[in-house]
């Protein structure tokens, strides 16, 4: 190997090996060090200890794999013992056993008559973990390509074809990536393949011909490409397939739980003289988007991407408007939002881009229409030019102000938050821009980007509400760390500013609360809440008890069955308990029931409490005296560090919300802490979600009446950290000015361990979250012991390594122990410092 040299440290823990963990170090022989890799875990912990014998874990195997002595299948060297890792965004750790066993297929349909299976068994319950087949198939991969323009004019360019789905007979379907890639095992037997222009989100159909189409035979282990050209489609199918699936693909990447357009839409193109409305049009029939060949003066709409994008953006608000109604001819505020998909995308405010010819427009976004334009009579296409106009100018001054890609992430973004809100006209959708801009809760201070958008909606004579001067807050660290023992208090300064217009008072007021980000709080008793949409600190986290739980039963559709027990002690709003109710209307209960299945707005005297509202609203769950829309049961678990209470696929009473399902939990922990977890929100509903008390005077309220739920969202409950402080707690700064806090950490009465929370500023100039995090320890720390076990190991090696990467910070503590050299600097010298004290 020349002169490098190798140094690998395969990671164990507690004698066990850790299945593909280690560090290693490649260095010359003169000292240099030239590289490391980690591939290592520094927080691990399982119980070593097995629960079932190595007879029990091969049992376990073979029962999964089908092992049948009959056909000679045997079992492939001695078992080993390993720390299985899971990979998720926090690893889970699995003491198992790696049991090898090679089997003899009888499926028909198996491409191979063989399998060498490599088997990971819990070591503790006999689950299976994962396995591997090391028999290896071939795979046939290659692009999904074809000639596009983004106007009838313009050249044609071989793009990637994004979501096509590649038909592979006898086996089943891919899909294209964003790019066009696809990849599939089709075993060790050609097979026929056929791609059309239809994939996951649009299928396009020729009015006047065959749809576009290709078949062709491929090889296991070949790269096989397929084009769509002049002799296999028509420009319009390929012009409105690649931007239909652009302009998707922009709202998703906005609003990633947006499933309103996921769908194979119909995309009818090259229609001509049959359709009453052809030459010169397009249009969205609700389901659908409608385009047009040419003739009557005017270039095929099929061939136009801005108008593609127009017409998918009035399907775009049809589905964020859902269950109402856009305004489509109260005003033009439908036709200017769908102009600016047109406009924003292809970065040109000429619309219809050769509409009339090459060189025309059918409208400008640099128009000086003015609000409230009679002159249009009403006419819903003339009306929306200055709301488009509107959204150019602000996206041309936020472009000005931030940089082309911040300026029009800004712009895209904050255009279609304000559509969620369902303005009904142009003003009130010029305050839903600021809405969607606002950090804090009001617009009547600014908002971040209030001059900006305010000058594009006041060229057009549409002015915006408030008046400045406007603070703007600034301050000097995201963080605060602390290292303290047992009963010590620690503090440290944080300096705010106003970096406002002249004039400016920033007001300001400091609290604590448990997250980044918070949706409302605190109440009388502490509580704040949140939810993953809001802080990207919050993960969602299904807790999945299918097989475990026990199964709830309810008397009526509008009534709670019995009592259970919680499993521990539950704080909730001043009082303390040991057991609930589970009313079947979607919520649980720590009093009295209560069989109202009309769901109000809360905190609220009529509404039940002490209560959880996790998905308050008429529901119809299994019951003794269920009808035959009944539907989805409730199952219950504790294992005394949690209750989870699981609503499985639920339906709504069926009046009004036909085929409306929910799949949702409540998750409880002693601490009073309360997770709400959304799996999947199918229909309609008009749920109550929130917490209050027995009284109904004192509670908190997530949403009442209104589509905020989707699938995949989890909403937490938790009071803000008592060890923090800040002194002053309010006051006001002056423009040019700055302020100076002192924030406390007190450690009395806190047992070893890592806490942290978040300071919450609220001020006239937006708001700030602050995370402080203490580290309780009664020990020095150990020069090289950088996670405190008193032992200088491989595990602080790869935690160190983390710190100089920049995957995880440390804190003080952590920062004093890992910098042997007193350097103030975590670096490569560090480490070979730390492997001398591991060697000597």
């Amino acid at each position: 190997m020349g002169n490098i040299r190798y140094l690998i440290f395969n990671q164990v823990y507690q004698n066990v090996p850790v299945w593909n963990g280690r560090i290693d170090f490649r260095y010359r022989l003169n000292g240099d060090l030239v590289m490391t890799g980690n591939d290592a875990y520094p927080n691990l912990e399982v119980n070593v200890n097995p629960s079932i014998n190595l007879a029990q874990s091969i049992s376990f195997a073979k029962d999964h794999i089908g092992f049948d002595e009959n056909l000679n299948d045997e079992i492939i060297g001695d078992p080993e013992m390993f720390i299985w890792v899971e990979n998720s965004k926090e690893p889970v750790y699995y003491l198992a056993y790696k049991i090898e066993l090679f089997v003899h297929s009888t499926d028909p349909q198996d491409d191979v008559p063989v399998h060498r299976w490599q088997v990971f068994v819990d070591a503790h319950n006999g689950n299976i973990l994962d396995k591997f087949d090391e028999v290896r198939t071939a795979t046939v991969e290659g692009h999904v390509t074809g000639g596009v323009k983004d106007q009838p004019y313009g050249m044609e360019m071989s793009r990637g074809m994004p979501h096509v789905k590649v038909n592979v007979s006898g086996v089943g379907n891919t899909y294209t990536d964003e790019n066009g890639y696809y990849s599939i095992d089709i075993g060790n037997t050609s097979r026929s393949v056929t791609v059309k222009l239809e994939g996951s989100f649009l299928n396009t159909n020729n009015a006047n011909g065959s749809d576009a189409s290709i078949t062709r035979t491929v090889s296991p282990g070949t790269t096989e490409d397929f084009n769509f050209a002049a002799f296999n489609s028509i420009p319009g199918e390929r012009d409105t397939y690649y931007h239909a699936n652009i302009v998707h693909d922009l709202a998703k990447s906005i609003h990633s739980g947006f499933t309103g357009a996921d769908y194979v839409m119909p995309a009818k193109v090259n229609i001509g003289p049959e359709d009453y409305y052809w030459p010169c049009n397009a249009y969205w029939d609700y389901n659908g988007i409608n385009l047009f060949s040419e003739g009557g003066g005017c270039a095929g709409t099929d061939q136009m991407a801005d108008v593609v994008y127009h017409e998918y953006g009035h399907g775009l608000a049809q589905f964020i408007y859902d269950p109402y109604s856009p305004p489509y001819s109260s005003s033009g505020l439908s036709e200017g939002c769908a102009d600016y998909w047109g406009i924003t995308i292809t970065n040109n405010p000429c619309l219809g881009n050769g509409f009339f010819g090459n060189g025309t427009c059918l409208r400008h976004g640099d128009n000086t229409l003015q609000y409230p334009a009679s002159s249009c009579g009403g006419e819903v296409h003339c009306l929306g030019e200055y709301i488009m106009g509107a959204l150019w100018k602000m996206r041309e001054n936020l472009i000005a102000l931030h940089g082309y890609e911040n300026g029009v992430n800004i712009s895209d973004d904050i255009f279609y938050w304000a559509q969620t809100g369902r303005p009904n006209n142009d003003m009130d959708f010029l305050t839903e821009i600021l809405l969607a801009d606002d950090n804090d809760g009001s617009i009547q201070n600014g908002t971040p980007n209030y001059m900006p958008i305010c000058a594009g909606f006041e060229a057009h004579n549409m002015n915006c509400p408030y008046e400045g001067p406007f603070a703007d807050l600034e301050f000097s660290s995201p963080s605060l760390d602390f290292v303290l023992a047992s009963g010590e208090i620690g503090s440290q300064e944080l300096t705010i500013s106003n970096v406002g217009e002249p004039g400016s008072v920033l007001t300001f007021n400091s609290g604590v609360s448990p997250f980044a980000e918070i949706g409302d709080g605190p109440d009388a008793f502490g509580n704040f809440w949140s939810d993953s949409d809001l802080d990207s600190e919050i993960s969602v986290d299904w807790v999945d008890i299918e097989g475990m739980g026990t199964l709830y039963n309810f008397p009526h559709n509008d009534q709670a069955g019995g009592q259970i027990d919680i499993g521990f002690n539950f704080p909730f709003l001043g009082g303390e308990y040991s057991q609930c109710i589970i009313n079947a209307n979607g919520w649980i209960g720590f009093g009295s029931d209560a069989a109202s299945w009309e769901n109000l707005s809360i905190p609220s005297a009529a509404a039940p409490g002490p209560a959880i509202f996790g998905f308050w609203d008429d529901l119809n769950p299994v019951n003794d005296q269920c009808n035959s829309y009944c539907s989805g049961e409730v199952y219950y678990y504790s294992d005394g560090d949690k209750l989870v209470v699981w609503f499985d696929n639920v339906a709504h009473w069926w009046t009004n919300f036909e085929d409306s399902y929910y799949d949702f939990q409540f998750v409880l922990y002693p601490d009073g802490k309360i997770d709400l977890n959304y799996n999947t929100i199918t229909g309609t509903h008009s749920a109550t979600i929130g917490i209050q008390d027995a009284n109904g005077t004192n509670g908190l309220e997530v949403a009442f009446d209104q589509a905020y739920l989707h699938d995949g969202l989890s909403l937490k409950f938790s009071q803000g950290p008592d060890w923090i402080s800040v002194t002053p707690p309010s006051g006001q700064v002056d423009a040019g000015s700055s302020e100076t806090l002192v924030v406390e950490a007190n450690a009395t009465g806190l047992d070893d361990g890592l806490y942290e929370g978040y300071l919450r500023m609220v001020t006239s100039g937006g708001n700030a979250g602050v995370a402080v995090s203490l580290l309780v320890t009664g020990n020095p720390s150990l020069p090289g012991d950088i996670n405190g076990d008193e032992s200088i190991n491989i595990q602080d090696i790869i935690i160190l390594i983390n710190f100089i990467l920049g995957t995880d910070d440390p804190d003080t503590g952590e920062f004093n122990a890992a910098d042997i050299n007193s350097d103030g600097v975590l670096n490569i010298q560090d480490i070979i410092l730390v492997v001398n004290l591991i060697l000597d």
